[in-house]
């Protein structure tokens, strides 16, 4: 991914502060790259059931099914590929939570093995750091990776 792509994901983070963020990175067949903000939908399932869904946008995020579907259909359609999801930690570290791997995976396996996770850390509103984590299948678990074309001073 190139610095484009990490700027818009880290003004879609500093946007959206002090909810967390999530969204996915698409590529086309010509080898470009789109970044597609979605919505974090856990505020709106907290209101009606909080005991289902303990957590606020502060700290959880969950994309619309639909939102989803429509990207990914779209990307297919077009002949593209999803690349990574993303999503931000606020006012912590970026770092891959039990949730999201929880989130990642399908029963045992990852959902989508090939694709990238990434987490921006979001500190009083200013992106701190990011990384990004992939599937490793010898140790079946999640391990920080390099990030491809990321400039920590991206603001």
């Amino acid at each position: 991914m190139d610095r484009a792509v990490w700027k818009k994901i880290h003004e879609h983070a500093r946007r959206d502060y002090p909810s967390e963020c999530c969204g996915i990175v698409t590529e086309g067949t010509d080898g470009a790259f789109c970044v597609h903000p979605c919505e974090n939908i856990q505020d709106r399932l907290h209101a009606r059931n909080p005991r289902d869904h303990p957590r606020t946008s502060k700290n959880a995020y969950r994309m619309d099914d639909l939102e989803v579907h429509r990207i990914f259909s779209a990307t297919e359609s077009a002949g593209g590929r999803i690349v990574a999801f993303y999503h931000s930690h606020i006012d912590c570290g970026a770092y891959f939570s039990e949730e999201d791997r929880q989130a990642a995976m399908f029963m045992d396996q990852p959902a989508f093995p090939e694709v990238a996770y990434l987490v921006v850390s979001v500190v009083e509103g200013t992106v701190r750091e990011a990384a990004g984590f992939a599937w490793d299948e010898r140790t079946k678990t999640f391990v920080e990776t390099v990030l491809t074309g990321y400039d920590p001073a991206i603001r």
